[in-house]
């Protein structure tokens, strides 16, 4: 009698629970007129999103009271969708509390997400929380900005190359568990081990980059535009042809089990604030000055650095990419094994929302 493989039996009940889910979502979005269609959503002459056409008094489905949603400064869907309440009109009578909580980088959100603090989140891929076994699903991609990502140095800097960096002293919000970085370094041909890594916030990073005590700055924008646009920093190089920069709409994998449809909603709702966003650019970047308390220009930089999209997460480009970080991550020693993709990786409700 052959003997069968606990893992296996495990991951397929766990697809079978939200196989069944699915069928839920399905019946829920086609009862309201809003399933699988993959056309934009329409914006009203008020300038703001349009209901969903999935918005009903009679939502079906297990609907959680309240949905925690972690972000970063960057995304201003997430702006869009907390102004004008679209996740909220997404459930119709019968909406949760929705409750957006801002974080400044990655790793905390990833920890929120494990610890249960959290239930949906919007961030860079959480390749080594996976890799850890943290309770995390890929649920959506909703960007590949490449060049929103830099190295920066100060303009009167030493550092002129990439192999100026051997040596130095190299701050990032992830220390050295940051794919992009390390790319560039391998570029060169320096080991990881050849810089010393600085793990600092982004809003202590800055500080510590204008006072001399680190060499070079690795982060993003905001930070990146304010930086350049206040002349205080250059880049030595972007995420162009380093770093692909996918950014995913992740989840705790209990509420993604136990909420399909919730999650859902969320993300017709997301389609339509992305919608706004591509038909109303002047406002979507006063609104992203506005809730970042920046300058115009700095969200004009940022917001031009930005390619969006919606789509599964079962894109081959974003699946191989996530492959060769796990990979990486793995042979320095970042992480002790490679994640799970196959299991991390959750296309099927997406898929229900945006394939036609």
């Amino acid at each position: 009698m052959t003997k069968k493989n606990p893992r296996k039996v495990s991951l397929l009940i766990h697809r079978l629970i939200l196989a069944a889910g699915m069928i839920a979502v399905v019946g829920l979005l086609a009862s309201c007129g809003g399933g699988g269609s993959s056309a934009p959503a329409t914006t009203s002459p008020s300038k703001a999103a349009s209901p969903s056409a999935a918005a009903s008094p009679s939502v079906a489905g297990k609907i959680p009271p309240k949905i925690r949603i972690g972000f970063q400064p960057p995304y201003i869907p997430v702006f869009v969708l907390k102004d004008q309440k679209l996740a909220e009109k997404a459930f119709g009578d019968r909406s949760p509390e929705i409750e957006y909580k801002r974080f400044l980088s990655l790793t905390p959100i990833t920890e929120a997400i494990s610890s249960g603090a959290l239930d949906l989140a919007i961030g860079g891929n959480p390749v080594t929380a996976i890799a850890a076994d943290q309770p995390i699903r890929i649920l959506a991609l909703t960007e590949r900005s490449p060049k929103t990502h830099a190295v920066l140095v100060r303009p009167d800097s030493s550092i002129k190359s990439v192999a100026d960096l051997k040596g130095k002293k190299i701050a990032t919000p992830m220390g050295k568990s940051y794919f992009f970085p390390q790319k560039v370094l391998q570029s060169a041909g320096i080991k990881d081990s050849e810089v010393d890594w600085v793990k600092l916030e982004n809003d202590v990073g800055r500080s510590a980059f204008l006072s001399g005590s680190i060499d070079a700055w690795v982060t993003w924008d905001p930070f990146y535009a304010g930086a350049e646009v206040s002349k205080e920093a250059v880049p030595l190089v972007d995420g162009e042809g380093y770093f692909q920069n996918y950014v995913v709409l992740f989840g705790n994998a209990d509420f993604v089990d136990a909420y399909p449809d919730a999650v859902a909603r969320f993300i017709q709702a997301y389609r339509q604030a992305l919608t706004w966003v591509q038909d109303h650019p002047s406002d979507a970047v006063q609104l992203f000055a506005n809730e970042n308390k920046v300058s115009t220009e700095i969200a004009e930089l940022t917001m031009k650095r930005r390619a969006y999209l919606l789509s599964p997460p079962d894109v081959e480009d974003f699946v191989a990419d996530s492959r060769e970080q796990g990979k990486f991550f793995a042979e320095i020693g970042v992480t002790k094994k490679e994640p799970d993709w196959e299991t991390a990786i959750v296309p099927q409700i997406a898929k229900s929302v945006l394939d036609p």
